[in-house]
């Protein structure tokens, strides 16, 4: 038998019992604009390509897309829920969202 354990309060869960799995994703967005670039942009290019020789792919990767998955009890997960940003208000909660979500 599997001891499967709440990741964040450790609480085993046992076969059967209430668990709740939790993905969380984070990924790049583009508004569809680029910053205005008054410079030779051939240069520019291969500036930025000889800039990213030096950055290990996980580093890059990690920039653009992370993900996580969680298994969490019912306290662990309302607890998840009330304050996914650390901040007073629930995300997503009486705000306004802007730009585009994917």
């Amino acid at each position: 038998m599997n001891n499967i354990r709440c990741h964040s309060c450790a609480k085993e869960l046992p076969e059967g019992s209430l668990k709740y799995v939790v993905e969380v994703k984070s990924f790049a967005d583009f508004g569809g604009f680029l910053e205005d670039y008054s410079g030779d942009v051939e240069s520019g290019m291969v500036e930025l390509l000889k800039d990213l020789e030096d950055i290990d792919q996980k580093t890059l990767e990690d920039d653009v897309y992370q993900e996580a998955v969680f298994i969490l009890c019912k306290i662990c997960r309302d607890k998840f829920y009330k304050n996914l940003l650390d901040t007073s208000i629930p995300a997503g909660m009486d705000r306004e969202i802007k730009d585009t979500i994917h």
